[in-house]
């Protein structure tokens, strides 16, 4: 494959059945603008960046503040279904999304900025003040791109967050047989064609006043390594780091025990514990 054609690839995310909504939501949807966020060049790529694609959103009433779901990567909102009646009965309000070429929302390609700018439009479309945003996996970065692009929020949390996603291209052109060197140059052309250094990191550089962060995560992790997490734990003022075993990638997403903890979290009582309860 040439390097083009691996680029392609990865930025097509793969599909899955969404499990139903415990709590039916109201459906509506908006269509993306070709606005870039910052770095990633919309007049070339507007289809990686979802522009003009027509995005699928959620919306669970509730008496009191407004909580975002961010999904990560080949996600989408339905794998939050365990998180709606908890943060509903809470009180909260919560608004979902499905970024493009995700879910029920439209298009082939989609990237993190993609998924930003759909966080983007939701926010904008609420247009009130936003209590936390909760970010799984890619969602974290997502996330961050939203606050760098003047998204604001109280409280922020992370679920088995990526930080790197160039680490991610590599190993996918080492997956395809590449040579370590050839994929060392996989990415050196992506981050040329895309001029976008894409990572937690370089987006929080961006974030004038970072929210309170929380960050839940396995060190048995296998799709994303734990030292990622204690890089954003360590890069990120006012952040905490809670190890939750035995919840996998994914998994993390169903956990009770990870609800229970993400709420304290929300309302600013989370402490860090060395032998949290099992899911």
């Amino acid at each position: 494959m040439t390097f083009p054609e691996l680029v392609a690839l990865w930025l097509t995310p793969p599909r899955f059945p969404a499990p139903a909504f415990p709590l039916e939501p109201r459906r509506f949807s908006l269509t993306l603008p070709r606005v870039p966020l910052e770095g990633f060049p919309a007049e070339r790529y507007p289809e990686v960046l979802g522009a003009h694609k027509t995005v699928a959103f959620y919306e669970w009433p509730g008496t009191g503040p407004t909580v975002i779901l961010a999904h990560g990567w080949g996600g989408c909102a339905a794998q939050f279904a365990g998180w709606i009646k908890p943060l509903t009965q809470a009180g909260y309000r919560v608004l979902a999304y499905d970024a493009p070429a995700h879910g029920d929302s439209e298009g082939t390609l989609a990237s993190a900025p993609a998924n930003a700018g759909t966080l983007k439009a939701l926010a904008k479309w609420h247009g009130g003040p936003i209590h936390a945003i909760i970010g799984h996996s890619l969602g974290a970065i997502a996330t961050t791109l939203a606050l760098a692009a003047g998204v604001q929020t109280e409280r922020v949390v992370f679920l088995a967050p990526i930080c790197f996603v160039y680490d991610g291209l590599k190993n996918h052109g080492l997956r395809e047989g590449l040579t370590d060197a050839e994929a060392d140059e996989l990415v050196l052309y992506f981050e040329t064609e895309f001029s976008a250094n894409l990572s937690v990191l370089s987006a929080l550089e961006r974030v004038e006043s970072p929210p309170p962060l929380t960050i839940f995560h396995d060190h048995a992790d296998e799709s994303v390594p734990y030292e990622e997490a204690e890089i954003i734990a360590t890069s990120w003022p006012g952040s905490t780091l809670i190890e939750v075993p035995r919840v996998g990638h994914t998994r993390i997403l169903l956990s009770r025990s990870v609800i229970q903890q993400a709420l304290s979290a929300l309302d600013g009582s989370a402490t860090p514990r060395e032998t949290p309860p099992a899911p």
